[in-house]
């Protein structure tokens, strides 16, 4: 019975992360990044701007050329340059998944 109650519960969680995941906005990203640590990210194209926090552990992180900190003078401003990601990490800040929220020149420097 507690292996059954385990099992339940654990689809029961992924029901919920997948309905949460769906209603994201944005295109799935393919990415070198994912299944690597979220800061091997942030070394290369800068931090954030915006994180969140979920229940389970796991975070959401949004990131923007234009306001990646560091690394601003490596992407070129200027209309349908600017690339903004929305990057799920699960507790462990592993990258599992990027979603592609508005696609310029700049996504394919730090999708690479």
């Amino acid at each position: 019975m507690r292996t059954e109650r385990r099992a339940l519960i654990g689809t029961a969680l992924l029901l919920a992360a997948s309905a949460l995941w769906a209603t994201l906005p944005g295109q799935p990203a393919r990415s070198s990044y994912i299944g690597k640590r979220f800061m091997t990210f942030e070394m290369n194209n800068g931090p954030s701007y915006k994180w969140k926090k979920l229940k389970d552990g796991s975070s959401l992180q949004w990131w923007r050329s234009d306001l990646a900190g560091c690394c601003v003078g490596r992407y070129e401003s200027g209309v349908g340059n600017r690339c903004e990601l929305l990057i799920e990490l699960d507790k462990n800040r592993i990258i599992r998944q990027i979603r592609i929220l508005e696609h310029g020149s700049a996504c394919n420097i730090a999708l690479r």
